[in-house]
C-alpha cells in the first residue's frame, strides 16, 4: 500500500512541476511580447517630438532672419530720411552695387559712396513720403536654406531731386539757401540681394535696385558715366 501511494504521488508532483514551468514560460512570453510594443511606442513618440522640435527650430530661424532683413531695410530708410548719406555705404559688402535711374553704381567705397554722398545729397533724395509702407503689405522675402543668402522686395515712396542746371543769378542765390533743386516724387519697389558669412552675422546688402514705377515729374535717366559725370554711374543699363 505504501509503495502504491508513493507511485500515485510521483505523477501528481511531476504534473504540478510541469504546470508551474509552463505557467512561468507563458508569463515570460507574454512579458517579452509586450516589451517591443512599448519600446516601439516610445520610439515613435521620440521621433515625433524630435520632428516637432526640428520644425519649431526651423521656424524660429526663419523668423529671426526675416526680422533682421526687415530691420536692415528700415535702417536704410531712416538714414536716407534723415539725410545721413555718409552712413549708408556701411550697409553694403565691399563689392556691393546699386541700380538707380538707369545706371549701376559699383563698389561700396567707390560707386555706392558716390551715389549717396554726391548724387543723393545734392538733391536731398530719399525723404520718405508714405508711412503706410511700414506694414508688411507688399513685402517679399526669400531666404536660402542655409540662411546665408536672401532676396527681398520692399515698396518705396520717396522725394527725389537734382540741382537745377542754370547760370541764373536767382538759381545761384537759391543754392546758397539750400534751394535751386528740381524735386519730384518716386514710387516703386526696392529689390535687394543680401548675404552674410554665418547665421550669427548681420545681413549686408550685395545689390540694391530701385525699380521705379512712377514719377511725379518726367525726369531723364543718366546719359553719362563716371568720370565724365562726376556723380554718374559706372555703367548704363
Amino acid at each position: 500500500m505504501n509503495a502504491l501511494k508513493e507511485r500515485d504521488n510521483k505523477p501528481k508532483d511531476g504534473r504540478r512541476s510541469f504546470i508551474r514551468k509552463m505557467g512561468a514560460a507563458m508569463s515570460v512570453g507574454v512579458l517579452a511580447s509586450s516589451v517591443p510594443a512599448t519600446a516601439k511606442s516610445a520610439e515613435a513618440n521620440n521621433s515625433d517630438m524630435e520632428k516637432s522640435i526640428g520644425e519649431l527650430s526651423e521656424r524660429l530661424a526663419f523668423l529671426e532672419a526675416e526680422k533682421s532683413i526687415i530691420d536692415l531695410y528700415h535702417t536704410y530708410e531712416s538714414l536716407l530720411n534723415d539725410g545721413l548719406y555718409d552712413k549708408i555705404p556701411e550697409l553694403f559688402v565691399t563689392d556691393g552695387e546699386v541700380v538707380y535711374n538707369g545706371g549701376v553704381f559699383r563698389g561700396r567705397d567707390k560707386g555706392v559712396t558716390r551715389l549717396y554722398k554726391d548724387k543723393f545729397r545734392s538733391g536731398f533724395t530719399g525723404k520718405k513720403l508714405d508711412a503706410a509702407l511700414d506694414s508688411k503689405e507688399g513685402q517679399s522675402i526669400d531666404i536660402s536654406q542655409d540662411y546665408l543668402f536672401a532676396k527681398a522686395g520692399f515698396p518705396f515712396a520717396i522725394q527725389a531731386g537734382a540741382p537745377m542746371v542754370s547760370d541764373s543769378v536767382l538759381v545761384s542765390m537759391a543754392r546758397l539757401h539750400g534751394e535751386g533743386i528740381n524735386k519730384w516724387h518716386e514710387k516703386g519697389v526696392c529689390n535687394l540681394s543680401l548675404t552674410r558669412k554665418s547665421n550669427v552675422d548681420v545681413w549686408m546688402i550685395k545689390r540694391f535696385e530701385y525699380c521705379t514705377e512712377s514719377k511725379s515729374l518726367s525726369m531723364p535717366g543718366f546719359t553719362k558715366v563716371f568720370p565724365v559725370d562726376p556723380a554718374g554711374p559706372d555703367t548704363l543699363i
